[in-house]
């Protein structure tokens, strides 16, 4: 039978590597929330599932049914008729500015699903997690058993004591974690803070989340996935203007995301995500494999390098992860697969392959998608505060 795990089992559950001191003023996390370690902001030097049969089960595409599009970008288009009247929010440069995920990763958070082979690209990737990284795999499931097959499947490539087991609520949904998970941004004291967008898969773990990082919680309510922004550590942010995020305000993205620009790209094909198509290598870096987007890029003072197209309608090889100073490329058994790798090495970057054909052209999605990063959260001892214990 499924249940959630008890907040303080969440919590022992993805800090057991990262032990937390008491909150001084006494409350469960404290007003002032958790410092980041400057060392965190390292850019890469660059040049110009489970084990269990449980977790087998079907998840949903990359995607979004005609209907339920219409439905999202109505919900944002009455929202935004009432944005003046009914958000207040700060600029950016007084509040936050986004974690770029080209920066150092303490957490690599991923669901236990193995579905659309992507046992492959998740090991790979679960791999190349520096030494002092965690590895976090939430499932629907608390019991012993989906753990220790959680724990089986990633062994091999990751020690065992730096793999969290967590128990997310529709855990099933938030397949692609990238767009349901919420999107970290760093405050002017150097401080973690998350911001909660609604989901249209129904996979609303920001509080819990919020609550394991010890973080404050932004909310707002516009439809919105996090596998459309991508930001430089100074403030520009891209999103591809497309279905209901057409309607999100600036002044979401700058208020909320920390951005100080906010670039529109057109939408030219595929799910309509940005990290489909370009993504930052490094501040003044892009990569992309749209034209049209190098020129516009360019136009605003990036270096922008070209990655070739693979042929299937949902490949790309720009939807990659960034961890440090290696990148996990997906690749399609492609002749021009070679290529890409060639392209992020030129770039500073140690390249690896992960097999993305069937996660992009039955999943619709690749492995940027189906990841989150986080930076990392400098620990002190709340577990033994709370007598929590793991999964």
């Amino acid at each position: 039978m499924k249940k959630t795990i008890s907040l303080a089992a969440v919590l022992a559950a993805l800090l057991a590597a990262a032990p937390f001191t008491n909150a001084a003023d006494g409350s469960e996390f404290g007003a002032s929330g958790i410092t980041l370690s400057n060392s965190v902001y390292q850019v890469p030097a660059v040049s110009g599932p489970g084990g269990s049969e449980k977790a087998q089960n079907p998840v949903p595409a990359h995607g979004y049914t005609p209907g339920q599009r219409q439905e999202m970008a109505d919900h944002n288009a009455t929202l935004q008729k009432t944005f003046v009247k009914g958000l207040s929010l700060d600029r950016a440069e007084d509040k936050y500015r986004p974690y770029a995920d080209y920066e150092a990763p303490g957490y690599l958070i991923m669901s236990s699903e193995f579905n659309f082979d992507s046992r492959q690209p998740k090991l790979e990737m679960a791999s190349k997690l520096p030494a002092d990284g965690t590895l976090v795999i939430f499932t629907d499931y608390n019991d012993a058993g989906t753990k220790e097959g959680i724990l089986r499947a990633y062994e091999g490539v990751v020690p065992r004591a730096r793999i969290k087991v967590i128990t997310l609520p529709r855990a099933r949904q938030g397949f692609w974690a990238r767009d349901g998970i919420p999107v970290p941004v760093i405050d002017k004291s150097n401080k973690l803070a998350v911001i909660d967008a609604v989901y249209g898969h129904g996979f609303e773990p920001d509080a819990e989340i919020a609550r394991l990082f010890g973080t404050g919680l932004e909310k707002h309510q516009y439809y919105f996935e996090g596998g459309n922004f991508q930001a430089n550590h100074s403030g520009t942010c891209m999103i591809v203007n497309h279905g209901a995020h057409i309607r999100i305000p600036d002044e979401i993205f700058s208020g909320l995301y920390g951005c100080k620009q906010l670039v529109r790209l057109p939408f030219v094909d595929g799910i309509g995500h940005v990290d489909e198509h370009a993504r930052f290598i490094s501040e003044k870096v892009i990569v992309t494999d749209i034209p049209q987007y190098k020129d516009i890029l360019q136009g605003k003072g990036f270096t922008v390098h070209m990655l070739p197209k693979p042929v299937g309608s949902y490949e790309t090889y720009v939807n990659s992860l960034i961890m440090n100073d290696k990148v996990i490329v997906p690749v399609f058994g492609r002749d021009t697969d070679a290529k890409a790798l060639a392209v992020y090495e030129s770039l500073g970057l140690k390249a690896s392959g992960a097999s993305s054909r069937s996660l992009s052209n039955q999943g619709q999605g690749s492995v940027h998608c189906i990841t989150m990063t986080y930076p990392k959260v400098p620990a002190a001892e709340l577990m033994k505060a709370l007598g929590a214990t793991e999964l």
